[in-house]
């Protein structure tokens, strides 16, 4: 926008008044009277940059394309605040209203405090014209979008908390508005200019005004009233600004930006240490995960700062569905409200994070899916696992499980001799071991569920038929097979996690194993994206990616008369987007897709170390999605994994539905 010289006596010429109807004093009194509001609103964002945000912001600094590309995609398109149609085109206009109306009054003051003391005027012609009708045409959409979140604030709530700080904050953002049209309105109605048609919603307004046959000097002083009042709650606002929830208009902006570089699916937490480095350093033990505020880093204290207590992590949470003691809002609400309180206060020992409430996440992954600001729930309950871990208080049969992992190699604490049961078992179907058959293509892993549950076992023995009949080349490690230590990780063990990795890792090198295949997305998750970090480099397919190639190529053909609908898992699809190829496996079968499906998925409640621990449920997570699938009248219940299949055949049970609705895994529909 360019500017020209100030000519005032051309009336032709359009331009913007400041200031008009006012006293002349009234810009000096207006810059007084924001000294101290500024001075709040300044102190406010050191206070939070001194807490986290010096390394924030050399971090921006170093990495600008990573961290521009999140900013655009998070918040300039605002890409996940949009996956709810409803609440994403209300904060959207809210959003772009007030960005818009925020760099019109930038614009004014340039006009009024740069340009006419040089004798120049930028808000003049043309360009004015149309800056008058792009604010009409913003306002009146951020009024809508302020009218429906006031709205929702009172009468609908649904997930939204009925806190009076915030209904009084939404009620601010429509009285600007709102008083900001009506002083438009008034504006016009005493100065009639002739371009007024250009700022559509002001004309009408004064219009209406007009004809109420007002006094000229009555609409003066409530021009002037309106004016002040429109001015401190602004300031107001914004001296408030970094101390309410308003401050994820600035922190969520600069956080999303900068999670690039913050564990986010498919990885869960941070890996604290890696047991190789540590045995070559010397060191015997280190801490890990946190009790203390003081303890995170200054990414996970931004991201507490940055929730702006939406909601939609809870509503997403099977766990908090479930009726366990865990919020993934309510979590990161306590650590922020901490964080400003004691960052010094044991967060464990104290009550503040309960046992329960951190035991009962099943990392589904489906609160990190669900938040709009990239904020990881899930990355707080696992460091606080950790800390569990290290100060001895898991739960009973957690920490029998991890017995088991460290005595016999497996978490039921069965014989290792299960193992050589089941390998001769596929030996009987004609499967080979790697010393048997070292040329093999691929390795397939069985893993412990399928090895130590004899109703699980017919997964194994079932897709090494398929695999056999279809012509692929392959084999099973066999006897030295152990579990890859997913258990121990959920539950915050991260040294015997890596015990068992390394060991795992050693045993798939010595054989050159560059092809892994998996039935269980709990297997994958592990191979494909956490023993990468240790060193492990190997292509993982899970078994229903195989079988759809496979059906694809016109080698296998599933076969069934019944209606089928699929339970997706959730490391599978939310994790790692395989949700396609299930669905290429089951063509030409009558499939019916449940509410939540593919990567909106509703979690089993075995993950996360679920199924290996005890939180009390007052309606547990299979026994909703089992519900669920029985809305779609479907015969059977597809799953994708051994987990789920078992506590889907459980909650079947617990509805007394079983023999009427069978639960089956994938490949038994060959």
């Amino acid at each position: 926008m360019s500017s020209v010289l100030l000519d005032l006596d051309d009336v032709e010429v359009p331009f913007r008044e400041n200031f008009a109807l006012l006293p002349p004093e009234t810009p000096l009194i207006m810059y007084i009277v924001l000294i101290p509001f500024a001075a709040v609103f300044l102190i406010g964002i050191y206070r939070r940059l001194e807490r986290y945000g010096w390394s924030a912001l050399g971090e921006a600094l170093r990495n600008p394309r990573q961290f521009a590309g999140r900013v655009f995609r998070y918040s300039i398109l605002q890409v996940k605040v949009l996956g709810e149609w409803s609440a994403g085109f209300m904060h959207l206009a809210v959003s772009y209203g007030i960005l818009v109306l925020f760099i019109g009054t930038l614009l004014v003051f340039v006009d009024n405090d740069i340009f006419e003391p040089m004798g120049l005027k930028l808000l003049i012609g043309s360009p004015y014209l149309l800056f008058e009708a792009i604010l009409d045409l913003f306002g009146i959409i951020f009024i809508t979008g302020i009218t429906i979140q006031l709205v929702r604030r009172i009468f609908m709530r649904d997930r939204l908390r009925p806190r009076p700080e915030y209904t009084l904050m939404v009620s601010s953002l429509w009285f600007i508005g709102l008083s900001g049209f009506l002083l438009e309105g008034i504006r016009i109605a005493l100065q009639r200019p002739e371009w007024s048609n250009y700022s559509f919603i002001g004309a009408s307004l004064s219009s209406l005004i007009i004809s109420w046959n007002l006094p000229a000097n009555l609409l003066n002083q409530i021009y002037l009233i309106l004016w002040w009042a429109h001015a401190l709650v602004v300031f107001g606002l914004v001296a408030y600004l970094p101390y309410s929830n308003l401050r994820h208009t600035l922190i969520a902006i600069l956080y999303s930006g900068l999670t690039w570089k913050a564990p986010r699916l498919p990885k869960i937490a941070e890996t604290p240490f890696k047991l190789e480095d540590l045995e070559e350093g010397g060191a015997e033990e280190v801490e890990v995960g946190f009790r203390r505020i003081g303890e995170l880093n200054w990414l996970q204290k931004m991201g507490l700062d940055a929730c702006v207590d939406c909601g939609r992590c809870e509503y997403e949470c099977p766990a908090y569905a479930s009726g366990t003691p865990l919020s993934p809002r309510n979590l990161v609400q306590k650590l922020q409200n901490h964080m400003w309180r004691d960052e010094g206060l044991d967060l464990i020992e104290s009550g503040v994070v309960s046992h329960d409430e951190v035991y009962a996440c099943t990392t589904c992954g489906a609160c990190v899916s669900a938040c709009p600001i990239t904020i990881s729930p899930l990355e707080y309950i696992m460091e606080s696992r950790r800390a569990v871990v290290m100060d001895g208080r898991l739960g009973r049969k957690a920490a029998e499980t991890l017995n088991n992992l460290i005595k016999t190699g497996n978490p039921f604490g069965l014989p290792r001799g299960e193992r050589r049961k089941l390998v001769e078992e596929l030996r009987e179907l004609g499967v080979k071991t790697l010393e048997e058959n070292p040329s093999a293509e691929y390795v397939y892993w069985v893993g412990c569920l399928s090895t130590y549950d004899h109703r699980l076992r017919s997964i194994a023995k079932k897709t090494a038929e398929i695999l056999g009949k279809a012509g692929v080349s392959f084999a099973i490690i066999g006897e030295a097979e152990t579990c890859n230590g997913e258990p121990a990780r959920r539950l915050g063990e991260e040294g015997l996690f890596q015990e068992l990795a390394y060991q795992n890792i050693e045993t798939l090198r010595k054989h050159g194993v560059r092809k892994l295949i998996v039935h269980c997305p709990h297997c994958y998750q592990v191979f494909r994206n956490e023993y990468r970090e240790l060193g492990l480099d190997v292509e993982v397919i899970h078994h229903s990616e195989l079988l759809g190639r496979l059906v694809r190529e016109g080698r296998i053909k599933p076969k069934t008369g019944e209606t089928i609908t699929l339970h997706d898992s959730c490391y599978l699809s939310r994790y790692n987007k395989v949700v396609d190829e299930p669905r290429l496996a089951l063509s030409g079968l009558n499939l019916v897709e449940m509410r939540r499906c593919r990567e909106n998925t509703f979690c089993c409640g075995g993950g996360g170390g679920s199924y290996w621990s005890e939180v009390k449920r007052v309606k547990r997570e299979s026994v909703q999605r089992v519900e669920e699938a029985l809305e779609t009248g479907a015969d059977v219940i597809v799953t994708e994994c051994p987990y789920c299949l078992s506590m889907i055949e459980d909650a079947l049970r617990t509805l007394g539905m079983e023999g009427r609705v069978k639960a089956k895994d994938l490949s038994e529909l060959f």
